[in-house]
């Protein structure tokens, strides 16, 4: 969502409350009343320092889940060696934690990932530092980051 040209909300959770996706009942009814699928109030956490996560989020079985999903291109010449490797990756994860969790993730070789894109709930000192990922993570699914890595 932009106002005025600048990125307002980019968080899919925040932008699911603020517009309900259409339905047949949603239509009839703004053709009734004249109403919208655009909220008439903020979601919450909008304004918070945290704004991908809503606050108040309750589950019985706190669990996250982490795949792992990545793209060989590979060429190889007429002796089995290889002689480029390209891999692109994502790292795309389903939470369903209650409240604030302050998650921490590292890798074994965190120096190979070359060109790196982070979901915005990732504390990127820590990582520019220590190469450690952290991080408060959004309520359901997310990509939580991209990368790339080449053997040149």
């Amino acid at each position: 969502m932009l106002d005025n040209g600048c990125p307002l909300a980019t968080e899919s959770n925040i932008l699911k409350e603020l517009i309900k996706p259409p339905s047949i009942m949603n239509r009839v009814v703004n053709t009734v009343t004249g109403g919208t699928n655009v909220s008439g109030h903020l979601p919450t956490g909008s304004l918070s320092n945290i704004p991908w996560r809503r606050t108040g989020v309750k589950y019985t079985s706190n669990e996250i889940y982490f795949d792992v999903i990545e793209e060989i291109d590979c060429i190889i010449d007429k002796n089995g060696s290889a002689v480029f490797v390209e891999i692109q990756g994502t790292v795309e994860c389903l939470s369903r934690l209650t409240g604030m969790p302050d998650l921490t993730m590292c890798f074994v070789n965190p120096r190979l990932l070359d060109d790196v894109s982070f979901h915005p709930c990732i504390r990127l000192k820590r990582w520019d530092s220590e190469k450690v990922l952290s991080f408060v993570p959004p309520d359901g699914n997310f990509c939580l980051l991209s990368y790339h890595i080449t053997n040149s």
